[in-house]
């Protein structure tokens, strides 16, 4: 399936799991890079694999589809990105540039490439990895971890690829956007009662793996959706992470637009890259 019509992701990201917090979930590191159609994604000829350093500098980016990313891209964010690498869907180390994910053929623009630059720009002498593993259309069951099995398939998947990028590197950051599909389907009083407590035990489950690294996570767009303020639903509950985590901030999305019903349109999502990354310096410097 080529999808290229980027009005259509929305849709297709939030509803195609159909009211199953496990619509999306993943069940190998090779399942994230297919289509709910089953197709392949089609691979980028450039992206060959490469012997990466050992010692970068890494960061694990999980959540849905505004951090896999969908804004539209311009020949400027294609470029790639000098002393970064990103790990392929293969666990393969390649070139960094946008689309760092692969969950769907029509990934694009996301915030973790500002977030990259700006990083290297503070620090010339280090080299980056980014460990792409966000899912369109997830929601945090399929990130929460279970005794039985039952939930966190994505979780799974995130901490066997984060398991093999260690032989190249360290841990520095956890980035994570996720709400938009718990939100539409939760009041804000249900999401109170059990979006604090699972956050909580995924960040327990990637630090346990990767070291108690920093957490940054991001409100979701605050513009109005058809069946209602998805934001004011959210957003607070999200605010309140760092009480229940320590070394959490929560990024806002105040005066970002959006390109569709759910996404950041590629300025916004250039602005949330920056603030990821000031909110990561604010953490590093406090730790």
């Amino acid at each position: 399936m080529k999808t290229t019509v980027l009005a259509a992701t929305a849709a297709i990201d939030m509803f195609a799991a159909a009211g199953a917090a496990e619509g999306n979930a993943l069940s190998s590191a090779q399942d994230i890079a297919r289509l709910e159609s089953g197709g392949e994604l089609a691979r980028d000829p450039a992206e060959k694999p490469v012997d990466a350093p050992k010692d970068m500098q890494l960061i694990l980016c999980i959540g849905q589809s505004n951090m896999a990313g969908r804004a539209k891209p311009t020949d400027e964010d294609r470029s790639v990105v000098a002393n970064a690498y990103k790990l392929n869907r293969d666990n393969k180390w390649v070139a960094a540039k946008t689309p760092y994910h692969f969950d769907r053929d029509y990934a694009a623009v996301g915030p973790v490439d500002d977030f990259v630059r700006l990083y290297l720009k503070d620090h010339p002498g280090d080299t980056v990895g980014v460990v792409p593993c966000a899912v369109g259309g997830s929601g945090l069951a399929s990130w929460t971890p279970s005794a039985d099995g039952r939930r966190g398939a994505n979780l799974r998947v995130a901490l066997e690829r984060a398991k093999a990028a260690k032989a190249n590197g360290t841990f520095i950051a956890v980035l994570w956007h996720q709400g938009e599909t718990d939100a539409a389907k939760c009041s804000a009083e249900k999401l109170a009662g059990y979006y604090p407590r699972d956050f909580k035990s995924m960040v327990e489950a990637v630090r346990r793996e990767i070291g108690d690294v920093p957490v940054v996570a991001g409100e979701i767009g605050r513009w109005m959706r058809k069946d209602g303020d998805h934001a004011a639903n959210i957003n607070p509950v999200l605010n309140t992470l760092p009480q229940t985590v320590p070394g959490c901030r929560v990024v806002s999305s105040e005066g970002l637009k959006n390109q569709d019903a759910h996404h950041f349109d590629r300025e916004g999502q250039r602005v949330l890259g920056k603030r990821y990354y000031d909110a990561f310096k604010s953490l590093a410097i406090e730790r």
